[in-house]
């Protein structure tokens, strides 16, 4: 049996007041009859309450505009409506004499939406419209038809990556009695799952909002600044004999990115002779659902944009965050003696299923390996044998003092001889690989032949050989360069002098 009772309407018509359902904000708001009806079982306990009610509004469009406009505005109205169980709120405008704007003033209900009644008219600077909804709410107060509901969320900040871990604990048990037990359960805990039921007064403290402050997009803060959200976990317990059904929701949130979030170390080790190693390393976690049977074996929307934003936006810049901390931590740096272009180790992995990619660079400025781009390692020397004062030693039998030397007065013949080994990084052209490697050491043989082979720095100068090697198997070229000089006879070596040897 029931029990009606019916609350008076009030005028809502001004910014007083505001109406939510879900996330769409009812403007101006509608004017509410409620009506509660009880029920009650048979030893005339109270077991619930049927919440029924009516709005009564008009959407204006000003100026005037064609039907076209008022029908995308009716379409809206449609869409808000055409899902149940959102939750139903009345806060307080800003133009409230009584209560700060935004203090909640009715909520708890997630009713079902009944019908849609947009009222014929011309249509033509405002429509009128008459929507009915219903809520079972238990005596409990637990809206729906259950015996008890949890609804529990929290908030833990992760200081590695600035984020938020959002975990959501939902459970409800059905009516003792009912013969649909546990699908009651069941469907009230359905109604509060996702991150979009998020309570519109939290997270209030937790980053990633500024403490204290309110930053995401929200009905009630349209000024907020964008969420998005991964979900990392999910699980649920059916007891089907007991009538109960818990979900437990794990989210990490993040506002103000485009699509993706990351975190990452820098890193700073020397050694004892003054070899630098820079080392960046982190992770690409990719927003939204991390698996898409649309996406088929490459995971989905998540992953997509883990890579899409470690590819497109963090790989690029990995070199010059890595030069910005060698900068800031080399003693007396005048520039970054990096070698930013070829790192000494790259690491990258991926988990489709949690759509993150995982990553390490390491770069270091060893003279040896400052390489240009495309070429894997370099080895070089370069060997003299000076001119010296030519004698001549004549062999005299019998003789008790040895040889007898003769100064011919002029120097011998010196040598230079380079030779440099340089390995290509295989790209897959071999053709194109090979040829890199051969230029390169083409500029090493002409570098090092200015500096150790100048003609100007000799008397005479000319080639004694010239043997280049190629390798396709190992993408190498090699070559060996021989030089022969003479010098004046002041330059050459004195026995009676110290040894200087000549520097580069």
């Amino acid at each position: 049996m029931s029990d009606p009772q019916s609350i008076s309407r009030f005028n809502q018509g001004d910014s007083r007041v505001e109406v939510f359902y879900g996330p769409c904000k009812l403007v101006p708001a509608p004017l509410i009859d409620w009506t509660v009806e009880s029920q009650f079982d048979d030893s005339g306990a109270r077991v619930s309450n049927n919440n029924k009610l009516t709005l009564t509004g008009s959407v204006v469009i000003l100026p005037s505009g064609s039907y076209e406009q008022m029908y995308v505005k009716q379409a809206a109205l449609r869409e808000c409506f055409a899902v149940d169980g959102l939750d139903f709120v009345i806060l307080a405008g800003g133009s409230n004499k009584t209560l700060p704007s935004g203090t909640i003033i009715a909520s708890g209900l997630r009713p079902k939406v009944l019908n849609v009644n947009i009222s014929a008219d011309i249509h033509v600077t405002r429509f009128d419209y008459t929507i009915e909804l219903e809520d079972l709410v238990a005596v409990s107060g637990v809206s729906g038809v259950t015996s008890s509901l949890s609804n529990q969320w929290s908030f833990r900040e992760d200081p590695d990556s600035c984020t938020l871990q959002v975990t959501h604990n939902v459970s409800a048990e059905g009516v003792d009695g009912e013969p649909d037990k546990f699908d009651q359960a069941m469907r009230a805990v359905q109604a509060l799952l996702g991150i979009d039921k998020l309570p519109i007064q939290i997270p209030y403290f937790t980053e990633p909002n500024a403490s204290g402050l309110f930053g995401f997009t929200h009905p009630s803060n349209p000024n907020g600044g964008p969420i998005f959200e991964v979900s990392v976990q999910r699980e649920e317990v059916a007891d089907v004999a007991n009538g109960s059904y818990q979900v437990t929701e794990v989210f990490t949130i993040v506002s103000g990115v485009p699509f993706y979030f990351t975190s990452h170390t820098e890193s700073f080790e020397e050694d004892a002779n003054g070899i630098t190693t820079i080392t960046i390393a982190g992770q690409v976690q990719g927003l939204g659902r991390t698996l898409d049977p649309s996406f088929g074996l490459d995971g989905g929307r998540g992953f997509d944009r883990a890579a899409s934003g470690f590819n497109n936006h963090i790989r690029p810049h990995i070199p010059w965050d890595a030069s910005g901390v060698y900068v800031k931590y080399k003693n007396n740096p005048t520039v970054s003696g990096l070698n930013i272009f070829n790192p000494t180790s790259v690491s990258i992995s991926q988990n489709k299923c949690r759509g993150t990619i995982d990553f390490s660079f390491a770069y270091t400025d060893d003279p040896s390996l400052l390489l240009p781009s495309g070429i894997v390692s370099r080895t070089c020397s370069v060997s003299f044998t000076e001119a010296v004062r030519l004698h001549a030693s004549h062999v005299i039998p019998f003789r008790r003092l040895g040889n007898i030397i003769q100064d011919i007065k002029t120097p011998t013949e010196g040598s230079i001889s380079i030779q440099c080994q340089v390995q290509a990084k295989n790209t897959g052209d071999m053709i194109a690989d090979l040829n890199r490697a051969i230029a390169f050491l083409q500029d090493e043989l002409n570098r090092l032949k200015t500096i150790h082979a100048n003609p100007a720095d000799y008397t005479t100068l000319r080639f004694t050989n010239l043997s280049p090697q190629y390798s396709e198997n190992d993408l190498t070229a090699s070559a060996s360069v021989g030089f022969a000089f003479t010098v004046d006879l002041i330059q050459v070596p004195d026995v009676n002098a110290d040894i200087v040897l000549r520097t580069v």
